[in-house]
């Protein structure tokens, strides 16, 4: 009877005391912290600073700190960027936002629009959102970038005279020379190339005495590439005598620089019977060796005769090397550096027509993919430039 008695009050003593207790404020949890990505172009020289900025989802009254690193992508450290490591920022209470500075080399060379990263770990009073930002450093140069080293050949030879030459002495190509050949060809070019041929400067220019072609990767024109194909038909064109180009070649899975010449009635007996001269042909997964061919026949019969050539130390794109021809009435001899690597005669040829006693004109340019090369891969830089200090005709 008593303990029936006294349970009610017990029960209004216990909810009274909870009902004016109150309580603590519910427990705030830490603040997020992300870092934005940016992008900048480089400079031209000394150094760009690239500012990263790391932000609070809020303010807290707590200190926060959080350490970051810079690592590789396409931009390496030392060369594009200087690497910073476990380093420490800092916000004092009520700050929201700071920044990470890194410098950035900044120089007048072509390159592509190199990546690398800061990253954010071990933060403490705050949960990493955002770990990572990304840094473009923005291309904006067109400067190739070589020496003059390598082979040069003379200029002189017994027996003959110069004909012609062009030394790309210039600020743009002698348009009464050259033709530009533009777009996606048949079929790409009747290979599968990739590139689209521009006329514009961004793809051939000329530089210390040089020409440039440039091989760059971009869209336009629907293609994923650029490039430039140049010829010398009906302004140029010769039968006979010693060719001399000097050139450094580009490199890379699927990049396809020519140095040739095809015959210049092509237009009307066509491919292959026209006849063409491969003075170089260089595939970019394979930098040390080049190939010279001839090509002859009709499309149902077609003939070709070639041989190659491998540098026993360094690469084709390392320096200047001279690719020569000496071209004679059913002759026609090939050279790397003065050295004779092969010789193709009428006789050789067989039953073909020889096609190879009438006037040919040069044609240069830098594919990208194609049925021979195969696609640039991940491995394939671009920027890619073949250099072309001089062609020389004597006869």
């Amino acid at each position: 009877m008593l303990l029936k008695t006294l349970f009610p009050a017990i029960l209004f003593t216990t909810l009274g005391c909870s009902k004016s207790s109150g309580g603590d404020a519910p427990t705030q949890t830490d603040p997020t912290i992300s870092i934005d990505d940016m992008s900048a172009f480089e400079g031209n020289t000394g150094s760009s600073s690239f500012q990263f900025e790391v932000t609070l989802s809020r303010a807290s009254s707590k200190i926060i700190t959080v350490a970051y690193s810079t690592v590789d992508a396409s931009a390496k450290h030392g060369e594009d960027y200087t690497a910073v490591s476990n380093q420490t920022l800092t916000f004092q209470p009520n700050e929201t936002s700071k920044k990470i500075s890194v410098s950035v080399v900044a120089d007048d060379i072509e390159e592509a629009d190199d990546q690398f990263s800061v990253v954010l770990s071990n933060a403490t009073n705050a949960t990493i959102a955002k770990s990572t930002g990304v840094g473009t450093i923005k291309n904006d140069d067109t400067k190739a970038l070589f020496t003059n080293a390598g082979y040069d050949a003379p200029t002189s030879y017994p027996g003959y005279t110069l004909a012609w030459s062009d030394e790309f002495n210039g600020t743009t190509l002698d348009p009464a020379v050259w033709t530009f050949e533009t777009g996606t060809g048949s079929g790409g070019w009747g290979n599968n190339e990739l590139e689209y041929y521009t006329d514009r400067s961004d793809n051939t220019s000329l530089q210390d005495g040089k020409l440039v072609i440039h091989a760059l990767k971009e869209s336009f024109g629907g293609a994923s590439y650029t490039s430039a194909r140049i010829k010398t038909q009906g302004k140029k064109e010769f039968t006979f005598g010693r060719i001399d180009i000097r050139a450094i070649l580009p490199k890379g899975k699927g990049v396809w620089p020519a140095l040739w010449m095809l015959g210049g009635n092509i237009n009307s007996i066509g491919w292959p019977a026209c006849g063409e001269t491969d003075i170089m042909e260089l595939l970019g997964q394979d930098p040390t060796k080049v190939y010279g061919t001839l090509h002859y026949g009709s499309l149902s019969n077609h003939g070709q005769r070639g041989s190659n050539y491998v540098l026993t130390t360094g690469s084709f794109s390392d320096q200047f090397h001279v690719f020569s021809l000496e071209w004679k009435q059913d002759q026609i001899s090939f050279y790397i550096d003065n050295n004779l690597y092969q010789t193709t005669t009428k006789t050789d040829i067989g039953a073909y027509p020889y096609p190879f006693n009438a006037p040919f004109f040069f044609i240069f340019n830098v594919a990208v993919g194609g049925n021979w090369p195969g696609s640039p891969d991940p491995t394939t830089y671009l920027p890619q430039w073949m250099i072309v200090d001089y062609v020389r005709v004597y006869q």
